[in-house]
């Protein structure tokens, strides 16, 4: 429901109702636009430190257990 729908009310719980309901859907899409953001970052810094060497990392200290 939203307030251009004809079965609107301009009540006040239906205004507090729908404020939450949107406050906790912006919520939810800011922290996947965040985690997405992190993501295609991190994806980048993995590509940046694969090109240096070809040496995998978590080898690289076997000898030494």
């Amino acid at each position: 429901m939203t307030p251009l729908s004809f079965e609107w009310q301009w009540n006040l719980d239906y205004g507090i109702f729908m404020g939450f309901l949107y406050l906790a859907l912006g919520i939810v899409g800011c922290g996947l636009i965040v985690a997405y953001i992190k993501t295609w970052v991190h994806l980048h810094e993995e590509d940046k430190s694969e090109t240096r060497g070809s040496e995998i990392h978590s080898r690289s200290k076997y000898s030494e257990y």
